[in-house]
């Protein structure tokens, strides 16, 4: 089962009981006070690593870390060496890479590149080839340094890159002088469950969700308002290949005894499936009302929605002022909940948020009810400020779907059918929910019709 300490994040989500594990020893090398931790598997005996290769087209992660790696490798060496991945790096390449950036004193962490080595021949050659000097040793392990300033050195069975302090830190680690990042419990907590399928996982300390993820602008400034929560020790991200993309799983754990550690419900994500494929992103997550302000940060910096956080709240305020069961509204999404961000048919990102429910019809009334209190508060226009709201329903694809425009250029849809609610900023979104559900439910009956 999954556990709702954090929303987890899927975009299609598979299982298997017999799915080798990666190689994990890189953070045995990785001082335990990293802020954060990034690891790819490079095993391509692993039937995972040539699932995500060989989708790269449905799965563009795993090549793009591919390509930062031989920036980042070039960089490195500077000089203008072009340093290609598949003839440089692959030959002598083992079973992971990682980088890790490691916590200082200044506003920039420092950074400490790890590579699994498998032919040591091969990578001291390609040292010389990037122009690697000796240039002595560090507790009695060679230290090479290239004309940047970068210094290298293999430690244990892996090849260590980064600034001398990182370098010298890995060396520590490795020795047993310090902690590592794999003897902590925080990382161990947060990495526990990691599915073995995974081909990337990431690992964010609580100050490095806020050091290097909340400070920033965009999506990455959103995530770490998804990932922070008061109390939290570390996160894991962990990204495995999919039937139809990649199912991405996300874990927190908590400082033992922090006060604001949520409870733990367990459930298993079934939601994915009820979504057509090509989300861009989908949250499966229980209690949407507690998740909804970081979920709306989201798909704001994703630019879907980015005023209707804002509003729904001061809807929420004033819909309670009118008399409406606001709580009873949010009951509505207590459960599993899925909120994805799909394109429609103009290829414009919608919101789509899909829950279950068991009483089809009286929710249908519930949320026609909200229509009158809805008007109330937007007076026509010659009797104060705002737009009058419109109502209309449309049928697409067979169910019925009610729009409400709330503002210029800012609508929101919903429909009650098949056992499900859906509310999105298109009419198009919840088409393609229904047309998805309905070719699912005439696949299931055909197969059980053959079956039988």
């Amino acid at each position: 089962s999954l556990h709702d300490a954090l929303p987890i994040l899927v975009v299609v989500l598979v299982t298997s009981s017999s799915v080798e594990p990666p190689a994990t020893g890189a953070a045995m090398v990785v001082p335990g006070d990293a802020l954060a931790y990034i690891h790819v598997s490079t095993d391509r005996g692993r039937p995972s690593v040539r699932s995500a290769l060989s989708a790269a087209s449905r799965f563009p992660t795993f090549p793009a870390l591919s390509a930062v790696l031989d920036t980042r490798l070039a960089e490195i060496a500077g000089g203008g060496a072009k340093v290609s991945y598949e003839s440089d790096i692959r030959p002598w390449l083992g079973k992971e890479a990682a980088i890790a950036f490691l916590g200082t004193r200044t506003s920039t962490a420092g950074s400490e590149i790890v590579l699994s080595v498998s032919d040591h021949r091969a990578a001291r050659q390609f040292l010389s080839r990037v122009g690697a000097t000796l240039a002595g040793s560090y507790r009695s392990v060679a230290l090479y340094r290239l004309h940047t300033g970068t210094e290298l050195a293999f430690v244990r069975r892996y090849l260590v890159i980064g600034p001398a302090g990182s370098v010298d830190a890995a060396i520590d680690t490795a020795a047993g002088r310090r902690p590592s990042l794999a003897a902590t419990s925080a990382y161990a907590r947060a990495a526990s469950g990691e599915p073995d399928g995974r081909v990337i996982d990431a690992y964010f300390s609580g100050e490095g969700i806020t050091r290097l993820l909340a400070a920033q602008g965009g999506v990455i400034g959103a995530l770490g308002a998804i990932l922070y929560q008061p109390g939290v020790s570390g996160t894991t991200i962990s990204i495995s290949p999919a039937s139809a993309g990649a199912s991405v799983y996300v874990h927190t754990a908590y400082n033992p005894g922090a006060a604001a550690a949520p409870a733990s419900r367990a459930f298993t994500p079934s939601l994915a499936g009820v979504l057509p494929n090509g989300s861009l992103m989908l949250l499966d997550l229980m209690d949407l009302p507690r998740s909804a302000p970081r979920v709306l940060g989201t798909s704001s910096a994703a630019g879907v929605g980015g005023r209707l956080g804002p509003l729904l709240h001061r809807l929420g305020v004033a819909l309670a002022s009118e008399g409406v069961d606001v709580a009873a509204l949010d009951k509505l999404f207590a459960g599993e909940t899925a909120v994805a961000l799909g394109s429609t048919s103009g290829n414009s990102p919608a919101l789509v948020v899909v829950t279950r429910t068991s009483r089809q019809r009286q929710v249908e009334k519930q949320l026609a009810d909200l229509e009158v209190p809805l008007a109330s508060l937007f007076p026509a226009p010659n009797q104060g400020s705002g737009q009058v709201p419109q109502f209309n329903s449309r049928q697409i694809d067979g169910v019925t779907a009610h729009q409400i425009s709330l503002a210029p250029g800012l609508n929101l849809a919903y429909a009650v059918f098949r056992g499900l609610i859906v509310v999105s900023t298109s009419v198009d979104a919840i088409g393609m929910v229904a047309r998805h559900t309905s070719s699912d439910r005439k696949s299931t009956r055909l197969n059980s019709s053959h079956i039988t």
